[in-house]
């Protein structure tokens, strides 16, 4: 798949082997403190998103900042779906995001998050997740979107 917009682009990953490359080319927005994510399709609604940790997301004691695996959740929510074919995700918003926190990330490794669909409906989408780094646990999270009119 390659689709590209004035605003994103999401084309093969050069270098992992089924995965996209989703990028913001819009360095006004907030979502692109992120850098570039990874994307994996995973078929029954599920749907892998990977970073990269850099420095600038990093807290007072050199780990990744909650702040950014919020932000990490928040853009997954509308990036995984509109990758793996669903173009109107990005015009949905937030409803509900509740995270649990259960460890810290470097910034050394990469972040893996899964977010699973759990049930859709006309205006709804109610959604689940994990986040880990390498097999470490890092949050878990289930959140709701409203879907776009």
């Amino acid at each position: 798949m390659v689709d590209e917009t004035s605003a994103f682009s999401v084309r093969p990953h050069p270098e992992l082997n089924g995965w996209h490359l989703w990028r913001s080319h819009d360095a006004v927005r907030f979502n692109t403190l992120l850098g570039e994510l990874a994307v994996r399709c995973e078929g029954e609604g599920r749907v892998r998103l990977r970073m990269q940790p850099q420095q600038q997301l990093s807290n007072m004691i050199g780990g990744l900042h909650g702040g950014a695996l919020l932000t990490f959740i928040d853009v997954a929510l509308f990036v995984g779906p509109l990758a793996c074919g669903d173009d109107k995700a990005l015009g949905g918003v937030t409803v509900d995001l509740s995270t649990q926190f259960a460890g810290g990330a470097d910034l050394t490794r990469p972040i893996d998050l899964l977010l699973e669909t759990v049930r859709e409906t006309g205006r709804m989408k109610f959604l689940r997740g994990v986040i880990d780094q390498e097999g470490d646990m890092i949050a878990s999270f289930i959140a709701t979107v409203r879907k776009p009119r």
